[in-house]
């Protein structure tokens, strides 16, 4: 798969950083929600005004809507650029079957050359999309709450 990541084009390598970046932000703006939520819980339980409560709700929504922005913007960039790094290896793979002589093509079918550049590279470029979004998210997610976790309590740990 490195090998096949070598294939990246330069825009889509800075999209790929602009896309690490935003889930970055994503997963900041969804790890503040806790934290309203306690001083929402206190403010409740406490004789917090109304305008106080309605503050701390405006914030949560605010994050929660930043959140959401970012989740689409970072869908978007990872569609263009899962497309733009299977057209490339489309490409190369055609390339590649146009310059095989005629005795190395009675070694494959028809059929099978169809497969490769249609199922197999699209398998490729569903694999780059989910991952940009849920393979990076996860791990910095799941890293980042127990750290927050630590931070405020070992006992919760």
């Amino acid at each position: 798969m490195i090998k096949l990541l070598k294939n990246m084009r330069s825009k889509e390598k800075w999209m790929t950083l602009v896309c690490l970046l935003f889930i970055i932000a994503q997963v900041y703006c969804d790890l503040r929600l806790p934290d309203y939520m306690t001083e929402l819980t206190v403010l409740i339980k406490t004789s917090g005004t109304t305008h106080d409560i309605a503050m701390v709700g405006l914030k949560m929504l605010a994050f929660t809507l930043t959140s959401a922005i970012l989740a689409i913007a970072c869908g978007f960039l990872s569609a263009r650029i899962s497309s733009g790094f299977s057209f490339t290896v489309r490409d190369k793979l055609f390339r590649h079957i146009m310059n095989i002589g005629s005795e190395e093509m009675q070694d494959f079918s028809v059929p099978s050359l169809i497969t490769r550049t249609t199922n197999d590279i699209t398998q490729i470029q569903m694999i780059v999309s989910m991952g940009l979004q849920m393979m990076i998210k996860a791990p910095i997610m799941a890293v980042w709450a127990i750290i927050k976790i630590l931070g405020k309590s070992w006992e919760l740990s």
